[in-house]
Order: C-alpha cells, then structure tokens, then sequence
C-alpha cells in the first residue's frame, strides 16, 4: 500500500540547525525573523506564523517490520497458431486448465482475475523482410497465493498444466492484513517528530504549544521476487519459496505553535 499525502521533507544538518523565530526581543516587536541564506543548508524545522503566535514544523519518521503472508503473481498464457481462431481457442482452453488448477488447489474465485488479452500477427524476418506466418494470442492473469505454505506447489502445478505455453513473472511477496504494522509505525513516526520539535523549541527558550495540524505518507511496498529467486523446478516438485520481510514506513509532517 502506498498512499501519498503532501508532506514537507526535512533534512538535519551536519553540524548545526537553524531555527527560525519571531520578534521577541524587547524593542523589535515590529520586526520579521531573517530567513536562513539561500547557501545555508536546509534545516529540519521550519518556523511558521500560526494564528497563536509562532509555529514550528518537524518531520518524523516511523517504521516496523512485518512478515508478508501472500505472493502476487502475473501469469500469462502465449500461443502463436497459423491463423486466429486456432490460437484464441488453444489459448482459450490452455488458460482454462490452469485456473481449474488453481481452484483445486485452494485458489479462491475472488483471487483469480483476468488481466490482459491481446490478438496480433506474428512475423518471421530475414532478407529485409518479414513475412506473416501466423497470429499471436496472449491471456494474462493476475493470481493472489494466500498460503504461502502451499504457494510453491501451487505454482507447479500450474506449470505443468499450462505447459510451455504458460509464463510467469511479476510474482511480489505482499502483506495482506498491515493496519496494525501502519499505526504501530504512525506512533513512532509521531513520537519521532515529536522529540525533534521539542529539542528545538528548548533550543530557542520555547515550549511546545498545541498542534496545528498532522500530514503524513504511508508505504508498505510489495517485495518482488525475480527469476533467478523463482526457478521452475522439476513439475512433480514445488518452486522454493521464502517469505523474508517486508517493511511499513510511515512519515509524519507536524506544525506545533510555541509558546
């Protein structure tokens, strides 16, 4: 899951942060806080004028580890005939057999969707010139393994129902249930942002005042498996099949005011 939200990027200095406050000083009351020089690195916090007085916004960033517990995988069915009818219909049949797998298998009907079908002509080159010898037909099929206990077998068995005529690829390992991972991470995001705000509020003789207003971006991006890490064994032995884990990031974008 991926869902973006506006937030400000913030970056710490090396060595030092600048933080930007307005007029306090006794007999400056009418006068604004300079701004940083464009050379100056960007700070962390930023000051911003809030409807209470001064503000000061802080990003944090939060993250937790999960185990996935499904596999997403595209599959496709490929067929080239000497005419279009004979391909549709072998592809046709081809592609049946193996969802009828699937579905043996323990593949729920929810989790089996039609992704893709596309007709074309097929050419042969040589001499600087193609010359048509028949029709491309290609079913796609988009399959979600919900055990990944069984998932390796799944695939075999699919393999060898679909023959040479089956590909696969696009296969990624996916968190299905991540809403407790994402509000575990949104709390350490908070917590983070929170503790930099404070630092630069003690930093400027400031305490923090009541929160202004909370951005923030969520991602939990599926781990893709590729071909080398997915070989097709032998049909009569499941593909090899590891789950690892996967990371939720949250960051958080807050604007506190000071007092």
């Amino acid at each position: 899951m991926n869902a973006k939200l506006a937030f400000r990027p913030l970056a710490v200095g090396a060595t030092a942060a600048a933080v930007v406050v307005g007029a306090y000083a006794l007999g400056n009351a009418g006068r604004s806080a300079a701004a940083a020089p464009p050379s100056s690195p960007v700070p962390s916090a930023t000051s911003t004028n809030t409807s209470g007085g001064n503000g000061i916004s802080v990003s944090g960033v939060g993250r937790v580890t999960g185990k996935p517990n499904l596999l997403r995988l595209e599959t496709s069915i490929n067929v080239v005939r000497p005419d279009v009818n004979s391909a549709l219909q072998e592809a046709n049949t081809t592609m049946a057999g193996v969802q009828a797998k699937l579905k043996a298998d323990g593949v729920a009907a929810k989790d089996l969707q039609t992704s893709g079908l596309s007709v074309q002509p097929h050419y042969t080159y040589g001499g600087n010139t193609q010359k048509l010898d028949g029709y491309q037909v290609n079913e796609n099929l988009s399959v979600v393994l919900r055990d990944l206990g069984k998932a390796g077998s799944i695939i075999s068995d699919a393999a060898q129902v679909g023959g040479n005529e089956l590909q696969l690829g696009g296969a990624s390992l996916d968190l299905d249930e991540d809403d407790a991972l994402i509000a575990q991470a949104r709390e350490k995001a908070f917590a983070d942002a929170k503790a930099k705000a404070a630092a630069y509020a003690d930093a400027a003789g400031r305490s923090l005042g009541a929160v202004m207003s909370i951005s923030e971006s969520t991602q939990s991006q599926p781990q893709p498996i590729f071909a080398k890490d997915m070989p097709m064994a032998a049909a009569s032995a499941p593909v090899p099949m590891e789950a690892g884990s996967q990371d939720v990031t949250v960051t958080v974008s807050v604007l506190w005011a000071m007092n």
